[in-house]
């Protein structure tokens, strides 16, 4: 009986774990499509627009983060907002980027960190800034817009299962 007890808190462990690989993995993928959407945002407004450098940026980024929002509200974490009103996602749309701001702050702050401290190339400290602002985008956005509390995952656990 106890081994049974054990082999079922097993698995829970790791469906939770699969459950935060696989959603973690479906952030970077929505994120990675975020620098297309930003940076093909940006060319259209300030190369072929005309448009002036900082308002095309912001704009482009804004896009960005809302097409980001869209496709994590449908697919990353789909089965927890699926039958959310209106109301709660344009509260979590708000929230999202507000995370995403902070983010950007934070990503800022690590690029320049790396860089004039340590003399890391700018790429690299890039590189290493965007995947701790994932992390830290995932993390928040996990907790605060689409929380799974432990009812939900018995209930992803038992659609999964059947």
């Amino acid at each position: 009986m106890n081994y049974h007890f054990q082999i079922i808190n097993l698995i829970n462990r790791l469906h939770l774990t699969w459950l935060f690989v696989s959603r973690l993995i479906r952030f970077a993928i929505v994120g990675l499509s975020g620098v297309f959407v930003d940076l093909g945002g940006f060319y259209i407004l300030h190369t072929l627009l005309g448009w002036m450098l900082t308002p095309s940026a912001i704009l482009s980024t804004e896009v960005a983060i809302i097409n980001n929002f869209i496709w994590n509200d449908i697919w990353t974490f789909g089965d927890v907002s699926v039958q959310q009103q209106l109301d709660k996602r344009l509260q979590r749309l708000f929230k999202f980027n507000l995370i995403c701001f902070f983010g950007l702050i934070l990503n800022t702050l690590i690029v320049n960190w790396l860089f004039y401290k340590f003399e890391m190339n700018e790429y690299i400290a890039k590189l290493v800034a965007i995947v701790c602002v994932t992390f830290w985008n995932f993390s928040l956005n996990w907790k605060v817009n689409w929380q799974i509390r432990k009812r939900e995952v018995d209930v992803l656990r038992d659609k999964s299962i059947t």
